[in-house]
């Protein structure tokens, strides 16, 4: 009920809810039209917002990072030997945008002379998080319970298919069958799955995007005649390295912001939050300054007072979130600028 009077905020007619108040058992709700109060149950209280809270996240972000702001993957190579990749927290890394990238990075190795390379180097050192799983977290199997992390690719998610005989393959054509895909895979039922790649038993919170990243670049080398001869491993860029390759997201902020508003994604919410933090104090990007980026612009844009609201995550998975209807609704007037961001129903 409580999203559902947040939307007759900004579509209510001129007649005000009629026995509105017998309509709600647990929450609060506030109806405005031109400024006007029209109905209003507990305004005033804290309630637990779930994924209406991505718009204060979308709103911090729009601000920080900017509506045409594009995050880079930067391609270094080390030693001529070892391939170093560093992540800045793009949340739509995804395989078909791996496999463009990995085409003109094999293109370069190419022109270099370089057919096979010893390491991967996989710098994960934008993002410094306290915990890899956002708060509210129950690192489940769904995609949704996925972990942040500055380096990833399809939203540290895998599509699996279990056939009736036993044979595990790949959910979709652009990601190869990985080893990774294959072991997870064993444990699932017959049909058509997205996992968490941390899921895995053998992926520990630290292994498994990196294991993910790691197994999707070598395949796609191969496929280019390039083999991975060696091992992947975390690492930091060196100043010797020289940088051969930089990506810059298809999509800009403002896109993402869109896309993760419309299907309620929250890795997308949580990815571009932590970008904004460390884009506001400085990297590397924490929760910790990713709440207090948010804080700060709801505070200073939105004109909430600090009481209002607590935010600790921003995709609306944590029941530590609060907010009241009534900064909820002077949110969503501040959002106003960006409402074209919003889903249409």
């Amino acid at each position: 009920m409580l999203v559902w009077a947040f939307f007759l905020a900004l579509t209510v007619s001129a007649e005000p809810l009629a026995d509105s108040k017998t309509l709600v058992t647990n929450g609060g709700y506030l109806v405005t039209r031109g400024g006007r109060v029209v109905a209003e149950l507990a305004a005033d209280q804290h309630f637990i917002p779930a994924s209406i809270v991505k718009i204060a996240t979308a709103l911090t972000v729009l601000d920080i990072l900017g509506p045409d702001h594009r995050i880079k993957t930067e391609f270094f190579l080390r030693d001529q030997s070892i391939l170093c990749i560093k992540g800045y927290g793009d949340p739509f890394f995804v395989s078909e945008i791996v496999s463009e990238t990995v085409t003109a990075i094999a293109a370069t190795l190419k022109d270099l002379g370089i057919n096979e390379i010893d390491d991967l180097i996989l710098d994960e050192s934008f993002f410094a998080l306290e915990q890899s799983y956002p708060a509210g977290s129950e690192q489940s199997d769904n995609p949704y319970d996925a972990e942040n992390s500055a380096l990833s690719v399809n939203f540290n998610s895998l599509s699996i298919v279990r056939n009736q005989n036993g044979t595990i393959a790949s959910g979709e054509p652009q990601t190869p069958t990985l080893p990774l895909t294959r072991e997870i895979g064993k444990r699932l039922k017959p049909g058509r799955h997205r996992i968490n790649v941390s899921s895995s038993p053998a992926a520990d919170s630290s292994s498994g995007p990196q294991r993910y990243v790691a197994e999707l670049f070598s395949e796609l080398l191969r496929g280019r005649q390039i083999t991975l001869s060696g091992s992947y491993k975390p690492g930091t860029i060196k100043q010797s390295d020289r940088l051969i390759h930089t990506y810059y997201s298809r999509q800009t902020i403002a896109e993402m912001v869109r896309s993760g508003l419309r299907f309620s994604n929250n890795f997308i919410a949580n990815q571009l939050l932590l970008a904004s933090g460390a884009k506001r104090y400085g990297p590397p990007g924490t929760w910790q300054k990713g709440r207090h980026a948010l804080r700060e612009i709801l505070e200073e844009r939105a004109g909430l007072e600090a009481e209002a609201f607590s935010i600790i995550e921003g995709s609306g998975l944590s029941r530590r979130n609060r907010i009241t209807p009534a900064a909820m609704i002077t949110l969503l007037e501040a959002f106003r600028p960006f409402a074209y961001l919003l889903p249409r129903g």
